[in-house]
């Protein structure tokens, strides 16, 4: 019925060509039966906000609009009226798609330099080549198992992948030592989370990496290091990680030791549950293994797993 000059604007067209064509004549294709449906809900609700569609200039260009419309009488009921209100929102959708654009190849981009990171350690230490892409595995099926916020996995991920990060700083031959290493070269292999902190704290995750790679080795009795942290003062992520990281570690081959098998493993973490471990985690990561059927070759490829896992 009428139209203001700013809608002839945006849509190129002059007054006479708006006023009294129907809806559809500007919407976008795709849109059209939408455009019923919009007259419908108006009619049946008396307003609606926010709607977003597309629509087509007279020069055939495409604009992304937000549209809210509302029902009006007039005249007690004689007459009634729609009144649209229609924002311009293309530059705010372009700008939308350009930033996650770039978001996805910062993500691709933090993804080949965790990846490099891992091959870094595993170069240092051949004998546990796999061993954290394995631990971010299980740690992760762990954490959905617990249904975790997807966001937070995301964060367990990456701090699993490079959790021994900090052993690029330990001496080769003692990661390789065949035999008992002494106690002096064990507070060398243990320093490898503060260092592996150090390495990561400067680094702006959107999760607490750093810290996660430093408490993955603390114990919930403080037993653990390098702080002695009691249950409450770990993060749940480390808490997972630090489970996983020891289940993956017995059931595979070290220079010093054969593997151990999944049997003793799960030995291991039960025995010592709510006394190192944290009792949920390995409730859940017995519950994988023995009712689940859960192995380290599953569908979970390394690529999979980092950054593919759904928000």
């Amino acid at each position: 019925m009428d139209c203001n000059s700013t809608s002839c604007d945006v849509l190129s067209y002059r007054k006479d060509e708006m006023v009294g064509q129907p809806i559809g004549k500007i919407m976008h294709p795709d849109y059209r039966g939408k455009g019923k449906k919009l007259i419908l809900e108006t009619l049946a609700k008396g307003f609606i906000y926010n709607r977003e569609y597309k629509m087509v200039r007279k020069d055939k260009e495409i604009i992304d609009v937000r549209i809210n419309s509302s029902k009006i009488n007039w005249k007690r009921g004689k007459h009634l009226y729609i009144v649209y209100i229609i924002e311009d929102i293309t530059d705010r959708k372009r700008a939308e798609e350009q930033l996650a654009q770039s978001f996805c190849k910062l993500e691709a981009a933090m993804e080949a330099t965790i990846h490099i990171i891992d091959r870094m350690v595993e170069a240092r230490d051949p004998y546990t080549a796999g061993h954290q892409r394995r631990v971010a595995i299980l740690a992760c099926a762990i954490a959905r198992e617990m249904r975790l916020p997807v966001d937070q996995i995301r964060g367990l991920h990456v701090a699993s992948v490079i959790h021994d990060i900090g052993k690029i700083q330990v001496p080769a031959e003692i990661l390789s030592k065949p035999g008992r290493i002494s106690d002096d070269e064990f507070s060398i292999i243990k320093s490898h989370a503060k260092v592996g902190y150090d390495i990561l704290k400067s680094t702006e995750f959107p999760w607490p990496v750093a810290q996660i790679v430093f408490q993955h080795h603390e114990r919930i009795n403080g037993s653990g290091y390098p702080d002695g942290l009691l249950g409450k003062d770990i993060l749940q992520e480390a808490k997972i990680l630090g489970v996983a990281d020891v289940f993956e570690a017995m059931t595979s081959h070290r220079p010093y030791r054969p593997a151990l098998g999944v049997d003793k493993a799960l030995y291991e973490i039960a025995q010592n549950r709510e006394i190192l471990y944290d009792p949920k985690v390995v409730d859940i990561c017995i519950k994988l293994f023995n009712k689940k059927g859960f192995n380290f070759e599953e569908k979970n490829s390394y690529r999979q797993t980092i950054y593919s896992i759904k928000r």
